[in-house]
Order: C-alpha cells, then sequence, then structure tokens
C-alpha cells in the first residue's frame, strides 16, 4: 500500500514532525510504502481561477503542483500531519 504523507510543519525538530516519524516508524513495520511532501517548504502558488485544469487537465502554473497532484492520484492513502495554530490546522 503506498502512503503519502503530508507534512505540514516549518519547524524540523518539532512536535508534529515527531508525530510524524513516529507514524511513519509504524507504517513501516506494516510493510507500507511511505512517500513524504514537505509541503512547508515546496515550491506551490495559489489557485488563479483561470480555468486551465479544469479544461485542459493540468495546471499552466510552473511549481510543483502538477507532481503533487500525480503522487496523490497514484496513492492509496493520503495523511496529513500538521500543526494546530488558533484551534485550526495549518493552511
Amino acid at each position: 500500500m503506498k502512503v503519502l504523507v503530508f507534512k505540514g510543519s516549518p519547524h524540523i525538530n518539532g512536535t508534529t514532525n515527531t508525530i510524524r516519524d513516529e507514524f511513519i516508524k509504524g507504517a513501516k513495520e506494516k510493510g507500507l510504502q511511505i512517500e513524504i511532501i514537505d509541503v512547508a517548504h515546496i515550491l506551490l502558488h495559489p489557485y488563479l481561477g483561470c480555468n486551465k485544469c479544469g479544461m485542459n487537465g493540468r495546471c499552466i502554473q510552473n511549481d510543483e503542483g502538477n507532481t503533487i497532484l500525480d503522487k496523490i492520484l497514484n496513492s492509496d492513502c493520503l495523511v496529513f500531519v500538521t500543526p494546530v495554530y488558533y484551534f485550526a490546522m495549518s493552511a
């Protein structure tokens, strides 16, 4: 099973990443295939509303969005690991 983990904390040695590491350790012990995307440190532009992706299937922006979309579509499970700021998940 392919598991795609989205890491949302900018703090490399923070609590969120400690929790992520424990999840990954347990998942690997069960034989799961893990891939991590560090969303706090990738190039991802905001949505422009140009509707190109709705018409042609791919985003026109030159960032990591299309690569991430391919990884999402090829995964069996998505895991979002994020800190909680002001009682909500991080953006």
